[in-house]
């Protein structure tokens, strides 16, 4: 009978020791599983918004909106009923000048939010404009965003960074080029937003009796950020 006795203690010592082994063996590739594989953020030329993300196997998502800060949140969830997929949704402007979107997973508490200033284009979008469109895409496999950008014909373009600003300004002026589609990869700063604009050159007003140069808002204007205080940021 002891011998029976020591045996069953024996052997669920076993089974316990190895249920713990083999939690401690999932647990952190659980944690390590980033819900989000990628979103892209664009502007087609009709002037409307979308955001289109991929997420990894078995997730979900959910749709909020924050009353206190205006962001539509995308919430993701690990889940066991969903396979890897793409989602589409549009994106409709807050004051009829922003735009403003968070994704939030839950697996890793991470936070990223996108805030575009720019004016509605469906009401305000004219033969005179000079960007056509543009994209805004991140690989969460790294910091790097890829920024995609039409310009009409006529325009040429030139990106700086300003460092007093501490922002990517891609500078449009009326010229001859032989190119209207251009790719640049953009860095963002670790703890660090990375903000991007576009800056229209001094046109004459038709309207202004002086004749006098009119400096347009720097239109669209892009902030990546890891908080949601976008009114430190905003332009």
């Amino acid at each position: 009978m002891k011998n029976f006795n020591f045996l069953s203690v024996l052997v669920s010592f076993t089974f316990i020791f190895y249920s713990c082994s083999t939690n401690e063996t999932h647990l952190p590739e659980q944690e390590s599983l980033d819900l989000l594989k990628s979103y892209t953020i664009q502007k087609d030329v009709s002037g409307k918004y979308l955001v289109d993300f991929i997420l990894n196997d078995n997730v979900e998502i959910d749709n909020l909106k924050d009353l206190n800060t205006n962001i539509n949140e995308i919430y993701l969830y690990a889940s066991n009923n969903e396979s890897s997929r793409r989602v589409s949704q549009d994106l409709t402007f807050i004051d009829g000048s922003q735009i403003k979107v968070g994704f939030v997973d839950t697996n890793s508490d991470q936070k990223e939010t996108i805030s575009i200033e720019d004016d509605n284009s469906s009401l305000s979008r004219s033969e005179s404009d000079k960007l056509k469109e543009f994209s805004i895409s991140k690989d969460l496999n790294g910091t790097s965003y890829i920024l995609d950008y039409s310009l009409n014909d006529g325009v040429v373009d030139d990106l700086v960074f300003n460092e007093e600003e501490e922002e990517y300004e891609i500078h449009l002026d009326y010229g001859k080029s032989s190119e209207t589609n251009f790719s640049r990869v953009l860095e963002k700063q670790i703890g660090q937003p990375l903000k991007i604009c576009f800056v229209n050159n001094k046109s004459t007003n038709s309207n202004n009796s002086r004749g006098l140069a009119i400096k347009p808002p720097n239109r669209p204007a892009i902030i990546i950020d890891d908080d949601i205080d976008y009114n430190d940021h905003m332009y």
